[in-house]
């Protein structure tokens, strides 16, 4: 198959960032006054997810310290429901992953997958709580705040789901998502982060909204009695600033890599404008008729989680995936279609020519393909020159090289770009 040449692309972004994180992080909890509640020996679980958020370990290292100069004892904990193959080694093992240590933060890590249960919802939702936190005097969460990939509503990424979804592990992710058919993700959320905040010792929150270069754009403490309201503004910055493709239709959109460390669907379905959820399917620009995945991040630890939304794939990716990692998340999240291996060939040379003859074509040299690292990874792309003329008329794009063939390695795999 003759193939287009692809032009690189580059994005500009007109977005403000935090230079010295670690000092903002001390600034705003000492601001807040929060941590006096933190009395000589109290013990204040922090609580981490499973994402590859900009800056975590320093925004964690400081925290730990904050709490420690205030006469705490933190320990940090997993909040990912049931990521890691939903084990105790597993979770700690993503946090690993992370850059979340004892040696990088200087606070020990204390994994348990089972959740406690503590109660229920108005709706009659079970709530269920790590067990170590659970013994803790203080709860406080760090999170990023961004638009969901499964739902749309006031609160979607961020403390709330957080303390409800994540710090439940595999036991509370599996009943809220379920009860989310029925009631809404947004309002099992809001309705069990409540509940808990009411219960539970919860401190504060640390929210994080990314730039698309990977710094920080803003930090701001979250506190309980106004959690929901500052989540629902941070929401709206988080939109207003995350990369996109700028491209309305693509007849194939490759995706170098997915991964938990990238998006709970291993790809931002807000990116690649393609869901397909028990809560509602959507298709939005770039509007691709076939995405092709070549492979997994290794920070995802075999977890193919969102696979599914891909239509080819590679055999090494196959090889890569752990599918008991893979099963147990999305079975949890109600989302048995977001682990099903879509065709997988041989080799990404193969798995270019199969995908763009399945929208019809022999020769592909008009074909409308967009080339992304991964969807966090925005300011860099490919597009082949059937889209440039739609893309020349963009102000915030450049165009740093001409136009090259798309180059295989000599087992048939694309040369990273």
């Amino acid at each position: 198959m003759q193939l287009p040449k692809m032009t690189t692309v580059k994005q500009r972004f007109d977005t403000a960032s935090i230079g010295d994180v670690e000092a903002e992080t001390e600034r705003i909890i000492h601001e807040s006054g929060l941590l006096h509640a933190v009395t000589p020996g109290s013990r204040v679980a922090v609580g981490s997810g499973s994402r590859g958020i900009v800056k975590l370990v320093e925004i964690t290292r400081t925290l730990c310290r904050c709490i420690r100069d205030a006469g705490g004892e933190p320990f940090i904990f997993p909040a990912m429901g049931s990521h890691g193959g939903a084990t105790s080694e597993g979770q700690k093992d993503v946090l690993a992953a992370l850059g979340i240590t004892r040696e990088s933060t200087g606070t020990e890590i204390l994994s348990d997958a089972d959740g406690v249960l503590i109660g229920a919802t108005a709706d009659g939702v079970p709530l269920y709580v790590d067990k170590n936190a659970l013994k803790a005097d203080h709860i406080v969460m760090i999170n990023r705040v961004k638009p969901h990939t499964k739902f749309k509503g006031p609160v979607e990424s961020g403390i709330a789901k957080m303390l409800s979804v994540g710090m439940g592990k595999v036991q509370g992710a599996e009943v809220l998502h379920r009860s989310a058919v029925r009631l809404g993700f947004a309002h099992v959320i809001m309705t069990a982060a409540q509940e808990i905040i009411n219960k539970l010792p919860f401190l504060l929150g640390l929210a994080i909204v990314e730039t698309p270069l990977k710094s920080v754009h803003s930090l701001t403490l979250i506190k309980p009695q106004t959690i929901f309201q500052q989540e629902e503004e941070l929401l709206k910055t988080a939109s207003a600033v995350m990369a996109r493709i700028p491209v309305r239709q693509t007849d194939l959109l490759i995706v170098d890599r997915i991964g938990k460390d990238i998006s709970g669907t291993g790809m931002d379905t807000n990116v690649i404008g393609r869901n397909r959820d028990i809560l509602g399917d959507f298709s939005t620009p770039p509007n691709p008729l076939r995405i092709l995945v070549l492979d997994l991040t290794d920070r995802t630890c075999g977890n193919a989680n969102g696979i599914g939304f891909a239509d080819f794939s590679t055999q090494r990716l196959r090889e890569k995936t752990d599918l008991e990692k893979t099963y147990k998340n999305a079975l949890t999240a109600m989302s048995p279609e977001k682990a099903a291996m879509p065709v997988c060939l041989e080799n990404d040379r193969d798995a270019v020519a199969a995908a763009l003859r399945s929208v019809g074509f022999d020769d592909a040299v008009n074909a409308r393909i967009v080339r992304i690292r991964n969807t966090s990874d925005l300011e860099f792309f490919q597009v082949s020159g059937a889209l440039l003329e739609e893309l020349h008329t963009e102000p915030r794009l450049e165009f740093p090289k001409p136009p090259v063939p798309f180059s295989f390695d000599a087992a048939n795999n694309l040369m990273p770009f």
